[in-house]
């Protein structure tokens, strides 16, 4: 855990310094106006408590000390004089009382704006992180694996974002306000009785110490009454798993007995749970109540002895009441840092990475392909070091249809994101017409290659948006022409603003097929020369099939197709078929061929295709 990584990270979040600047001097600011509220309400007590007739009032300290003196009231024991005296004091009062509010208003007003502020800024803070984040991902090609790409980088964008963003927070709170605001108070106990609080800081660290052992210990007893409240309540969960063996042996009576000893058993310790969460345990509560007890019976004392004057000594208890506010924000601040740092070293380690998808200096433009994609002995690797694929060698003829299978959907997602370059080999290179993909750009490169996954298959965007991916130069004529060759143009006159409309899980909804339809559409407004399509996994209606079938059959006229294939229909009609195991290429040829020589062909399509093995009774169809 280093410090330097937070700072790093803060660095280059770039959050306004003229903004971070003025919200901790507003914090400062408050923290001053607090013990100078503090001080008007004293005067305000010695005032009420002064005697008729005394022209001098005053907030005193120990051994008599003034600490601040108001005006000199009128003197004098006659009754004009104290009638004069009263008037004086109910105006002063008054005066005060209002200083009183107006400095409540401003430390209220302050605290807001520096709220208002401190959320924009921390906001701003962890957007900027979540920037770096996602433009970093654009320079691995892991990203592109379903399973063992983004999980480790969600939980990096989420939740070590999050605590990087509380430990901002935390500490444009209170690194300034907290220090200035104990040292204020800190200074006016002083004032009031440097004994008194000397001795009472000493108490309070005393009992504090003493009492957070004492809750560590009731923690622990919670949390093993919790820990057996769960053991208890996973029984009960066992019981109802086993309703329907209990009624085929006809132990009903069996069962309602263990049932019933179970829960309560379960209720004694929920019960033991319930009363020793959040609580304080008698220790606690006795050392706590001894401490108080006696630092108010040495306040007493003091005040009974004349070394202290009641107004002073109940000052001086609204002192060292607040002086727990920044103490304890102090320890929250500090905690929340810890984990900001914890955080920061984990996304410094993920922005520090050396990128996996560079573009040489002298990168040569690629022209559609017209002969051939070559994989020589490629083998790559996910972000754990498993061999996705490994010694793969494979040629691929312009214009020809080739379906990938295999049980692992990361080996068949890596051979197919090799050729935009989403990925790069670890071992081996991929090649179009003689070129190695790692020599050319790679805007020419994925200029010529069009993706339908069935993970991403529409944007929270606009059905617009979702065709022409905000590119300008692409009218509304252009979309509908795209979506009339996917069969998706009367799908999309139906919705309620039709190209317009809001679409994705915070829009309207659409069916697989329908989301499958557009991204075909998509793709065909892109015009590549390398199709990669990978066909949803849930069935289709009959109805849908023959439109989805004749879209592919347009789309696929004169291009290069790899298709990731869910159904049999799509295998047959391909000219080759592509078996991937433990990322080796373990059969290659045609549907037929692999139907009478391959055992794993016949194995996968059986697991995927058949009714019976894939489901496919309670589906009610099978992918044809």
């Amino acid at each position: 855990m280093s410090w330097d990584d937070y700072r790093r990270v803060r660095e280059g979040a770039k959050v306004e310094t003229t903004r971070r600047v003025v919200v901790h001097v507003a914090g400062v600011v408050q923290s001053l106006l607090i013990p100078a509220l503090v001080i008007v309400v004293g005067l305000i007590l010695a005032l009420i408590a002064a005697d008729p007739g005394d022209p001098s009032i005053q907030l005193r300290g120990s051994e008599g000390r003034t600490l601040v003196q108001l005006p000199p009231l009128p003197e004098g024991t006659d009754d004009a004089s104290l009638a004069a005296w009263r008037a004086s004091a109910r105006g002063l009062l008054a005066i005060l009382l209002a200083v009183a509010l107006g400095l409540l208003l401003a430390i209220s007003a302050i605290d807001s704006l520096r709220r208002r502020g401190i959320a924009r800024l921390s906001a701003q803070f962890a957007s900027s992180i979540r920037r770096l984040i996602h433009r970093q991902m654009y320079r691995f090609g892991q990203s592109a694996l379903p399973t063992e790409g983004i999980g480790p980088i969600v939980d990096l964008f989420t939740r070590e974002v999050d605590d990087l963003r509380d430990g901002f927070r935390a500490g444009l709170d209170g690194s300034w306000r907290h220090p200035v605001l104990a040292a204020g108070l800190v200074a006016l106990a002083i004032a009031l009785s440097w004994p008194l609080t000397l001795f009472l800081s000493v108490l309070g660290v005393l009992v504090a110490v003493i009492a957070s052992a004492l809750h560590r210990r009731s923690a622990s007893t919670a949390e093993a009454a919790a820990r057996d409240a769960e053991m208890k309540m996973s029984l009960l969960h066992e019981d109802l798993g086993q309703i329907r063996t209990v009624r085929v042996f006809g132990m009903e009576s069996v069962d309602n007995r263990r049932f019933d000893e179970h829960l309560e058993d379960y209720r004694e310790r929920d019960a033991s749970r319930v009363g020793s969460e959040g609580r304080l345990g008698p220790g606690v509560v006795l050392v706590l109540g001894a401490a108080s007890a006696l630092g108010v019976g040495l306040i007493g004392l003091l005040t009974i002895a004349g070394r202290i004057d009641p107004p002073a000594a109940l000052t001086l208890v609204a002192t060292l009441g607040l002086l727990s506010g920044p103490a304890l924000g102090w320890v929250r601040m500090r905690r929340a840092l810890r984990r900001a740092t914890r955080s920061a070293a984990d996304v410094s380690r993920f922005l520090d990475r050396r990128p996996e998808l560079l573009q040489m200096p002298n990168a040569k433009f690629l022209s559609p392909v017209r002969s051939r994609i070559v994989l020589e002995n490629v083998t790559v690797e996910g972000p754990t070091g498993r061999r996705l694929l490994e010694g793969v060698s494979l040629e691929l003829p312009a214009g020809s249809r080739t379906a990938i299978m295999g049980r692992d959907e990361d080996s068949k997602q890596a051979l197919v994101c090799l050729l935009p370059r989403l990925l790069d080999p670890k071992v081996g290179r991929v090649r179009m017409d003689g070129h190695d993909l790692r020599e050319v750009t790679l805007d020419s490169l994925r200029a010529q290659v069009a993706t339908v996954f069935q993970s991403d298959l529409i944007f929270s965007d606009t059905v617009a948006f979702n065709i022409g991916l905000g590119d300008p130069s692409y009218d509304l004529p252009r979309l509908i022409e795209a979506a009339k060759n996917a069969h998706a143009h009367h799908v999309i006159q139906d919705l309620p603003q039709g190209y317009d409309t809001f679409v994705g899980p915070m829009g309207h909804y659409l069916r697989i097929d329908e989301q499958y339809r557009i991204a075909l559409a998509r793709a065909w407004l892109h015009d590549p020369s390398i199709l990669i399509i990978e066909e949803p996994t849930v069935p289709l209606d009959e109805t849908i099939k023959p439109l989805i079938d004749d879209a592919i059959s347009r789309l696929c006229q004169g291009r290069t197709v790899l298709f990731l294939a869910h159904r049999l229909s799509t295998i047959r009609a391909c000219e080759r078929v592509v078996v991937l195991h433990n990322g080796r290429i373990e059969a290659i040829g045609s549907a037929k061929e692999l139907q009478a020589e391959s055992k794993l062909y016949r194995h996968l399509q059986y697991l995927e295709f058949n009714q019976f093995a894939a489901g496919g009774i309670e589906a009610g169809q099978m992918q044809e």
